[in-house]
């Protein structure tokens, strides 16, 4: 007698047309759901003043509806007959389908600002949520299907495949979709490669409800699963998702909330699933062993060190995470049932998935003053490894463990700093802000970004309210701001510390936009720049371009854009659109002054080519840093029409024209950051 030979056995691309029907469907889900999270992700970003935390509560979305899509398909699947399970299905598909062109009411100005979470999870919910909740509930509940209509063994390599499509979908998104359709063009693609899904699942819906057995399902092979066995399930999930987010904030928070940052971090952990549920562990207990302690130790490390370069916090990064989401992932797929477990399993999986979601989404802003949810997926990390890897028996003894580490963690992230003693520490929707303070000067950081500095007393030749950092009276900013003695109207995108306040003199009106409260907190009550300028000084809280939109020309003298040297920069702010905003709110000879001071992006050439595409020339000034000054290195950007202050700025301070390029111009709907990334080093 021959060898049965099981699903299992057989190549993800089936020979049967039972299982081609289930593994299209399955395949195209799996792409629509991970194209579409970068491409929606990107769209929200002008909404909510590109912050990364945007990428954060989109996936925390995600997550959370792929919840529901498992809950669903859990339900349906214990529930109901299969004529039922197959007829509601394809109804869902059908609505999805056609809810998918209704067009979305965008959030008020102040939900945007006060509640930026809940914004976005409101735009996501109105724009793709039923396509999404069907298109997550697609895998589980087709595997299923098969299992009790074609009556075969569960076909696990149908989740290989899920995860392949995904895959897939991130990796075609930053390098072929992104470079060659609009944002518009890609939202219809997605829309009509929705419908070809729709037909090979509304097919296998029909299957299903036109199997004999309109009873409820009998599952092939029944196996009872346990509350502890779930609750393991669960956190085995929970552990990598939660690193997940922490490391895509690691690596966004610095350079720009980019679907290439976005897509690095979830590559990776897709490819574990695929690696584990497909090929098998990849590592034996004993290099886990090593590995995962190596793995916990290096991502402790890179957080306490920043500014190590892209390329060593990447790869940290990226690697850790692979070691531990194969741990992890590894476990979970020796761990998976059979016949009727099959979608408690994967609804385990996405509790834990969800629950990493909405702790760093939700909870960790809240709990946290600073970016520590790193610290608390190492910790779980450690607990989960001491019984699993090292085999320590009683539950108790690894989680005191793992408390332990996390207390250990916490009190070495607050030890003294030589860059001064802490005076704050806060964290909303648009980052981390630090207040430290020296013998002798006050300095705010944005995540590790100097945003200002400030003497605290008047000594030699140094005022207190002395422009300092990137502001120095030699920098492009502050030969723009000199350059008239007659009264000035300027308008400031990015408060800081407040410091560019200093240049008002009398008569003059500075105009500051700032998204972040917390910020103009502090600029008002640490720092003395506003209240001490000679100027009227005026702070709009908003996205700057939306609230320069919404108002009438402000026939600003001098435009100066600061917004772009770290922490995630908004590239909305630098579009034709925006630009176009920009000159309507500056006189004909209108000077606009952009900080591209950056350690990553060379943004020059972008400025260069939309002021070339509005008839402007672009004047890079460099100015040296001076340490008694407290003065840095600093790289800006005049742009204004043809005028004898441009030639005469380039003479003085050896500035040098940038002449536009070649390159496609950056727009509200095309932008391409991969050809501006300067170097991989941690310098400015």
């Amino acid at each position: 007698m021959g060898t049965a030979t099981t699903t299992l056995d057989r190549p993800i691309v089936a020979t049967t047309s039972r299982i081609a029907p289930y593994a299209a469907s399955v395949f195209s889900s799996a792409l629509l759901l991970f194209l579409i999270q970068p491409m929606v992700a990107k769209q929200l970003l002008p909404r909510f003043g590109g912050a990364a935390a945007v990428w954060t509560a989109c996936l925390m979305f995600f997550q959370f509806l792929l919840l529901l899509g498992y809950l669903y398909a859990d339900w349906s699947a214990r529930r109901l007959s299969f004529l039922a399970q197959g007829w509601t299905h394809a109804a869902l598909v059908a609505a999805a389908g056609l809810a998918m062109w209704i067009p979305v009411r965008a959030p008020s100005p102040a939900t945007a600002l006060d509640h930026p979470v809940w914004g976005v999870v409101g735009l996501l919910a109105g724009g793709i949520g039923l396509p999404y909740f069907v298109l997550s509930s697609t895998s589980p509940l087709l595997q299923s299907w098969y299992a009790g209509v074609e009556q075969r063994p569960v076909p696990y390599r149908l989740y290989a495949l899920s995860n392949l499509g995904s895959l897939l979908a991130l990796l075609a998104y930053p390098f072929l979709v992104e470079p060659a359709l609009e944002l518009p063009s890609q939202m219809t693609a997605w829309r009509l490669t929705y419908l070809l899904f729709a037909v090979f699942a509304v097919a296998v819906a029909l299957r299903a409800a036109g199997c004999r057995a309109h009873g409820r399902p009998a599952p092939v092979a029944h196996s009872r699963v346990g509350l502890r066995q779930k609750a393991f399930w669960v956190a085995l999930a929970a552990c990598p998702s939660i690193l997940l987010l922490a490391v895509t904030n690691e690596l966004c928070q610095d350079i720009a909330p980019i679907p290439l940052l976005w897509i690095a971090p979830l590559a990776v952990y897709l490819v574990t699933f695929i690696i584990c549920f497909d090929h098998g562990p990849l590592f034996s207990r004993t290099a886990l062993q090593i590995l995962v302690p190596v793995a916990m130790v290096t991502l402790v490390w890179v957080q306490a060190n920043p500014g190590k370069g892209l390329l060593t916090a990447g790869a940290t990064c990226l690697g850790g995470l692979f070691v531990i989401a194969m741990f992890c992932h590894g476990r979970l797929a020796a761990s998976k049932p059979e016949g009727s477990g099959v979608t408690s399993f994967y609804l385990c999986i996405s509790v834990g998935g969800a629950m990493g979601g909405l702790f760093v989404g939700l909870a960790a802003p809240f709990l946290f003053a600073d970016f520590r949810e790193l610290q608390v997926g190492v910790a779980i990390c450690l607990a989960l490894s001491l019984r699993i890897l090292f085999g320590y028996r009683s539950p108790w003894f690894p989680v005191a463990c793992a408390g332990v580490a996390m207390v250990a963690l916490h009190v070495f992230a607050d030890m003294p700093n030589p860059d001064g003693v802490l005076l704050f520490k806060g964290r909303n929707f648009y980052g981390t802000v630090v207040l430290r303070q020296t013998s002798s000067v006050r300095t705010l950081l944005h995540g590790m970004t100097v945003h200002g500095s400030q003497f605290l007393t008047a000594h030699e030749d140094i005022a207190r309210d002395e422009p300092t950092t990137y502001y120095g009276r030699r920098s492009g900013a502050g030969i723009a701001l000199q350059r008239a003695s007659a009264p000035q109207r300027v308008g400031v995108v990015g408060l800081g510390a407040g410091t560019l306040a200093a240049y008002g003199r009398p008569g003059d009106t500075y105009r500051f936009y700032e998204i972040n409260p917390l910020v103009d907190e502090l600029a008002r009550s640490r720092f003395s720049f506003l209240k001490d300028s000679g100027a009227s000084v005026e702070t709009i809280l908003g996205d700057a371009r939306l609230s320069l939109q919404s108002e009438p020309p402000q026939d600003f003298d001098t435009l100066v854009l600061d917004a772009f040297s770290g922490d995630s920069i908004p590239m909305h702010l630098l579009t034709r659109e925006a630009f176009q905003c920009y000159f309507g709110h500056l006189k004909h000879d209108g000077i606009l002054a952009v900080h591209i001071s950056n350690r990553y992006l060379d943004l020059a050439p972008v400025v260069a080519n939309l002021a070339g595409a509005f008839g402007r020339r672009a004047l890079r000034v460099a100015s040296s840093g001076d340490a008694r000054r407290g003065l840095t290195p600093a790289s800006w950007m005049l742009v204004g029409p043809e005028s004898a202050f441009l030639v005469e700025t380039q003479k003085r301070a050896a500035g040098q024209f940038v002449t536009a390029e070649a390159n496609r111009l950056w727009t509200d709907r095309y932008s391409n950051i991969l050809g501006v990334l300067r170097r991989l080093g941690g310098a400015r």
